[in-house]
């Protein structure tokens, strides 16, 4: 069964949508932003699939009669990633960083085929295929939507290698991607965890009104300050009982194990 997306307005021209939860079958509760310009509109993060991509496709069909021109991936997790073959396949330009593309082509043929194989997700992957992005930068690329534009920028490795952020200068809004979750554990098996502090400080000298989370709810400045004060208590952690006790009701917990392996690992 298709999962129902939840909708928040963050602008006029702005929404991110959600399928919630924790779970694969809903994209792990990742976020999918959507900027509506004069001329074309631009995707962030198209989820897992193609069929929750469709979602997507279908919610604007309410709001604007422009097409999906460009789609922007944060990095090359499956839960962000996947969906985008949807839109290059209506034509959409699909941007990402260079060490996005590489992970992308080392990793989802394997995972698709793996998720294939287990009898409960075999319905929800049966259509997906690898897609490479059709843009690749190092540092940065503006896209112009008319009236409205965007520029999508490298902060360094910190999430994973090929991390990029969207930043809307006129709406005071960056979509941050993995480098923030709001209310969610983090998945930190590709992070340079050294690199996080300085990529969420980074975040904050942008100086938005609202940063758009990887998973979890929109909000201020204050999501940031949150997720600095998360990192320092996973780097700080011995063990996943003392996290779950720190930070209660967050979701995805299953990660804690190898998270806290990650930061251990560093030290």
């Amino acid at each position: 069964m298709i999962p129902l997306l939840r909708e928040t307005r963050v602008r006029d021209n702005v929404w991110v949508w959600t399928l919630g939860g924790e779970r694969i079958e809903t994209s792990y509760g990742a976020n999918c932003t959507a900027v509506i310009g004069r001329d074309a509109v631009l995707v962030v993060d198209p989820f897992i699939v193609p069929a929750f991509a469709k979602l997507v496709e279908d919610a604007l069909r309410d709001r604007t009669p422009l097409p999906v021109r460009f789609v922007v991936l944060t990095h090359h997790h499956t839960d962000h990633a996947l969906g985008a073959g949807w839109f290059a396949g209506r034509g959409a330009a699909v941007a990402a960083h260079a060490a996005c593309r590489d992970a992308m082509a080392a990793e989802h043929p394997g995972l698709i085929e793996a998720r294939r194989l287990v009898p409960d997700l075999a319905d929800l992957f049966r259509d997906v295929e690898p897609h490479l992005p059709g843009i690749v930068f190092r540092d940065a690329i503006e896209i112009d939507l008319g009236e409205s534009r965007a520029r999508v920028f490298h902060p360094g490795p910190g999430h994973t290698a090929g991390d990029v952020v969207v930043r809307l200068e006129r709406e005071s809004l960056v979509v941050c991607g993995d480098l923030v979750s709001a209310g969610y554990h983090v998945n930190y098996e590709d992070a340079a965890v050294e690199n996080l502090e300085k990529g969420i400080r980074g975040l904050r000298d942008l100086g938005a009104r609202t940063y758009v989370p990887g998973h979890g709810a929109p909000g201020g400045p204050e999501i940031l300050e949150e997720q600095l004060r998360y990192h320092a208590a996973i780097a700080a952690a011995s063990s996943v009982e003392e996290v779950r006790r720190r930070f209660p009701g967050y979701a995805l917990a299953e990660v804690l194990p190898q998270s806290l392996a990650a930061w251990q690992k560093s030290r």
